[in-house]
């Protein structure tokens, strides 16, 4: 990922500018070259009863790499396809999540994501379990001082309740 589909410019223009775009593409989004798709899409445009060509238009559909990598794949495509001679050109940016994206029916959230939950899940209960022993051993330590009455020096009182 990621995938661009063209519209409005024809196979044989894009077959021309692929290794170098793809190439530097690559390097801007810091991921292999053979993680990037190029397709070109077949559009048939109409306007007023005729058919008019497509105005180009590229579709990239990908995992979201923040804004600046964002605008400098807008920057590299737009180059890429305006060096042909399309004296205008507009880029859409398609976000998919990796929770909603699978590959071979399993799914490409983050197991970091997943395990980071578990792990929380564990602290906060291992906290409540400390928490609810604390609180026993409190009361034990209470009703055992009660019982002492003035026989503890009141240093030891304190330090044993803390």
């Amino acid at each position: 990922m990621p995938h661009l589909l063209f519209r409005g410019v024809n196979p044989e223009q894009v077959r021309a500018i692929s290794e170098t775009l793809v190439a530097e593409l690559a390097a801007v989004c810091r991921c292999p070259e053979d993680y990037i798709l190029l397709e070109c899409v077949h559009t048939t445009a109409l306007f007023e009863g005729k058919v008019v060509p497509s105005y180009p238009f590229v579709e990239v559909a990908w995992f979201d790499r923040g804004t600046a990598v964002r605008d400098l794949a807008a920057a590299c495509i737009d180059r890429h396809i305006r060096s042909l001679g399309v004296p205008e050109l507009e880029i859409a940016f398609r976000n998919y999540e990796r929770e909603s994206y699978y590959a071979n029916g399993k799914s490409l959230r983050e197991p970091a994501a997943e395990s980071v939950e578990r792990e929380t899940e564990s602290l906060l209960e291992e906290n409540k379990r400390l928490k609810d022993e604390l609180h026993k051993a409190r009361k034990t330590l209470a009703s055992k001082s009660a019982g002492m009455g003035s026989s503890m020096s009141s240093k030891l009182y304190d330090a044993l309740r803390e």
